[in-house]
């Protein structure tokens, strides 16, 4: 009796094996999760909150409210580049 459980358990567990190897275990596929949707556009008027402007504008250039994720800043913009005031 007992050589035939075992046999019958040696079996069992030698199907299980194989089943998993050629993807008989029951699971389904799974899909890429869907990306995250895209951050907000940059806010370019001051919030409220915003500290006071320090100025209109700074040799030349005018200034101006950026927030790109950090809570934001006054500053000008100068050959594609962000000098940030506050």
């Amino acid at each position: 009796m007992i050589s035939t459980k075992a046999g019958l358990a040696t079996v069992a567990a030698a199907g299980a094996i194989i089943g998993v190897a050629i993807g008989l275990n029951g699971s389904t596929a799974s899909a890429d999760p869907a990306p995250p949707p895209p951050p907000p556009p940059p806010s370019l008027e001051a919030p409220p909150w915003a500290p006071k402007k320090p100025a209109e504008s700074w040799h030349g250039y005018p200034m101006v409210w950026w927030d790109w994720g950090s809570g934001g800043h006054w500053g000008v913009w100068i050959n594609g580049g962000f000098l940030p005031f506050t």
